[in-house]
């Protein structure tokens, strides 16, 4: 987390004869917005095919693992990435290419990490995804274009923007998002942003809690 430093105020204090310096910062923080949206039949298709190379990906790379882990051997995110390179030039999976390479490498990314969970916890070993189940395509910020002044939003290999349903708004460019869709069909974008937060005031007053048996608390001034 960065802090960017304001102008310091200065604190005179005549009873100890002292000078204090405080200074206030401006934090920054990952804030995900999470809203739905409803793609058009060209934007379905093209995700339904995302959702579906995303969980080819992840589950021959796990498979993969699996089968050279039984060979003796240990494998990582880089050798899944080769293998999914060697799995593109085959023709009969030429439909990989058809989707964006974007949220194929998170993929592996996400199995890279479920991986590390499960050595440091001993606990949540990964499992191969079903496509009956709740479906998602994560996509970095070269996976995804952002209209700041049209407030328009375009995935790769897309020719239209979302249409968004926006029930909140952000300030800064996103950083990564999420589409996914619910079992009952509906779709959904968590976008990542990095964004200030704002300090609350600082309020000069003391009160007094009363912890009773009638009431759970009572405070001095009402």
């Amino acid at each position: 987390m960065r802090h960017y430093l304001t102008r310091p105020s200065i604190i005179f204090d005549l009873r100890f004869s002292k000078v204090t310096l405080s200074y206030k910062y401006d934090q920054m923080k990952l804030i995900a917005f999470k809203y739905r949206f409803y793609p058009n039949n060209e934007q379905a298709l093209m995700l339904a095919r995302t959702f579906g190379c995303v969980r080819f990906t992840y589950n021959s790379a796990l498979g993969f693992a699996k089968e050279q882990y039984n060979l003796g051997n240990k494998t990582n995110y880089n050798d899944w990435s080769k293998n999914l390179t060697s799995l593109k030039k085959n023709t009969a999976l030429s439909w990989l290419r058809d989707v964006s390479s974007v949220p194929l490498q998170q993929a592996l990314k996400h199995l890279d990490k479920g991986f590390k969970s499960f050595f440091k916890s001993g606990f949540g070993y990964p499992k191969f995804k079903s496509k009956h189940n709740h479906q998602s395509a994560s996509y970095m910020s070269n996976g995804f274009k952002w209209d700041k002044n049209k407030q328009a939003l375009m995935l790769a290999k897309m020719k239209q923007p979302l249409k968004i349903k926006w029930s909140r708004s952000f300030t800064r460019t996103p950083s990564s998002l999420t589409v996914s869709k619910t079992k009952s069909g509906k779709y959904f974008v968590s976008i990542l942003v990095k964004e200030s937060i704002n300090q609350l005031p600082v309020v000069n007053k003391t009160i007094g809690v009363d912890v009773g048996i009638k009431d759970l608390a009572i405070c001095s001034d009402g």
